[in-house]
Parts: C-alpha cells; structure tokens; sequence
C-alpha cells in the first residue's frame, strides 16, 4: 500500500503530531506500507527526522499555495509519478482544491479529514473566503471517495444535512501515546525551574494565544483568585498574536509576577503533573473541532475546568473536567476554589488507565486508520 499524505508541515501542529504517531505505531501493523507526507508550506519542521528514521518519506512542496496553479500542477505532477493507491488530505475545506490536482489519476481511495470546525481558509479577507468555501466543499464532496472527522460535532457541522455526505463519513478519533503518562514527574524540579514556591496553586492553560483559546480571560480568573488567596500563579503554555495581550493585561491588574509565559514546551506532561488545575475558556462559539489537550489534560488526573466549547466525544472522565458556561471571571475563580479543595475522588493512576482503556489510545487509533484504508469503497 502506498499511501501519501497531504499535511501543512511535520512541525508543532496537533496534527501533524498525531499522524506521525499513528504512522510510527503502524509500522507495527503493516510494515510493508509506504507512507509519504507531502507538506504544503515547503520547509521542513522538528518531526522529520523522527519520520525517516521510521521509514517514511518528506516531500515539500516547490511553490506556495498563493501561486495556485503552479502549486496544484507540482502537486500532481508528485501524485503521477509516485503511483499512491491512497491520498488523505487534512484541510478540511481546503482539501477541496487540494484534490483538483487528482483528476483523472487514479486512486483506490481518496480520503478527506475534517479537523476544524471554525471554516478557516487562508486567503486572507473575509469575503474571498465566503466565495470560496462553498465551491470548495462541493469540489471536496465530488472529488472525495470518505470524509473523516475527528468528531462527531466536527464532522456534523461540515456534512449538514446532505445524505450524499453522510453516506461515506465517519468519525476517527486522534490517538494518544499515554505511555508518557507513566514516567515519574517531579513536580518540584518543574516548580523549581519556574521559580515557583511548592506551596503556590498553578492554573495552566496551553493552546494557541489566540482569541478563540481566550488565554485572556485566565488573566482575569487569576486576578479574582488572587483577591483572595496570593498564593495562585498562571503558567501559559503556546504562542500566538496576544502573547503579549496576556501580559499586557496581567500589567494592567499589576499580577504579572503572578504568572509564566512558557512559550511552546515538549514537557507537557511534566507541566500537567505540576498543576493543580488545568483550564481553558475557549470561546463557546465555533467549538473546539475536538480538544486533543482535554484528551491529554486527562490522563494526568488533574481537575480540569472548560467552557461547553469542548465538544462532548473530547470528555472521558467526566468526574475530572467541569463544564462553565463563559461567563464571569468570579463564577470561574468560585469553582476554581471549589474543585481544589474537593479532589474528585480518581487518583492520577486511576485516571491514566481509564484513557488507556478510552477510545483515543493510539493502538486503538492507528487500527482504526488501518481498517479505513483497508475497507474498501462500496
């Protein structure tokens, strides 16, 4: 089987990271496939060296998706010669256009994922996007032989009502390498590095610094929990256009040695084992395509507190993670103080094997994505 996959590139995104993981895990599987991944942007990213070793091939592409044609004609040019009986594309919408490029090749299967629920297009305004992601989708649904979601929200939100849709869709869940869970974690070395008192209460929040995450309203949070206990400090973990918004707002309430700007890690799990509690405001509209860092906040066992723009499939120990409506700052701060002084009862061990046993174990994941590759089409 040769497969190739188009993705933006192998680098920091929740997407990329899951596929290499599920690649990696197949080759357990079905060592004998050739997987290749085709990244649109052209440059390389911190996970291809992990991918070669495993026997996987990175092809960039020549031309940046602005230069429309020639990027459509490299692409197919690269889908002629390589003879791939499988091509998965991961831009939802604009996976359509992607497709283009496959007209009359032939393929036993070709296979769009839908991981956003926000209908983005990279075209810049507004009313370019408008006109185009209808006639995207259409392409999408013309040239496509499955749909794949990573939920059921998600994928409910880009098939509609339409039949024709349903009729090849399904939901795959991303896999989780909760291996990484069972090392030991030194809160206290982590604590230590941030220079943070043992006894401090660490709210965490990771994700994009972006509107939609509203790493802002944590700002806010913290300030009312501090009215009341001096004792709180807010890590944020990621990167994004109001990094310094965050910042800037911790300046204003004068809380800004209250709080760490981390930046982007590869010790999460260490930081999830550091904290007290994890939160994330996500505005409540559009929601979250699913919630991969509620999937992982999970398995460490911490509370965790969330707005209802986490769709329901992201939610496994339900005795962990309270639902808020985005409301005010105090009612957070009020729940806040409440779960951390009422643990839930499930101990991180406990909580660990319940993800393990979860349908976003990676085992479980990467058969999922074997058996769509091989079921064939009816």
């Amino acid at each position: 089987m040769r497969i190739i996959q188009i993705v933006e590139n192998l680098d920091k995104g929740a997407v990329e990271n899951w596929l290499v993981n599920v690649f990696i895990k197949s080759r357990e599987y079905r060592p004998d496939w050739s997987w290749t991944f085709y990244c649109i942007l052209g440059r390389p990213g911190k996970l291809d060296d992990k991918v070669r070793a495993a026997g996987g091939n990175i092809l960039y592409s020549p031309c940046t998706i602005s230069d429309k044609f020639n990027f459509l004609r490299a692409l197919r040019h690269t889908l002629r010669i390589g003879h791939y009986d499988i091509i998965h594309s991961h831009h939802d919408f604009l996976s359509g256009f992607y497709l283009l490029s496959t007209i009359g090749i032939s393929f036993k299967q070709r296979i769009l994922h839908v991981h956003n629920t926000d209908e983005a297009l990279p075209v810049g305004r507004k009313w370019i996007k408008n006109l185009l992601l209808q006639p995207f989708k259409w392409i999408g649904d013309l040239l496509s032989d499955k749909i794949v979601s990573i939920s059921n929200h998600t994928l409910a939100m880009f098939i509609k009502d339409s039949q024709r849709l349903k009729k090849k869709s399904q939901v795959l869940y991303y896999g989780i390498d909760f291996s990484r869970f069972e090392k030991p974690h030194s809160s206290s070395d982590i604590r230590s590095s941030l220079n943070i008192p043992t006894s401090a209460k660490l709210l965490l929040f990771i994700g994009r610094m972006d509107p939609l995450k509203n790493p802002i309203f944590v700002i806010d949070v913290l300030n009312e929990l501090l009215k009341q206990d001096t004792n709180y400090i807010a890590l944020f973990v990621g990167q994004g256009e109001l990094f310094e918004g965050v910042k800037r707002k911790a300046e204003g309430y004068k809380i800004e040695d209250q709080i760490r700007m981390l930046g982007w890690r590869e010790d999460i799990v260490d930081l999830l084992h550091a904290a007290d509690i994890f939160i994330f405001p996500r505005l409540e509209e559009p929601k979250e395509g699913l919630g991969l860092v509620v999937v992982e906040a999970q398995a460490s066992g911490i509370p965790i507190l969330v707005t209802k723009g986490i769709v329901e499939d992201a939610i496994v120990i339900k005795e962990l993670v309270g639902i808020l409506p985005l409301s005010s700052a105090e009612e957070w701060a009020s729940v806040i103080i409440n779960k951390l002084k009422k643990p839930s009862g499930i101990s991180p061990a406990e909580a660990l094997q319940q993800m393990k046993m979860s349908r976003f174990n990676l085992s479980t994941s990467t058969r999922s994505l074997i058996e769509l590759y091989e079921t064939p089409l009816v």
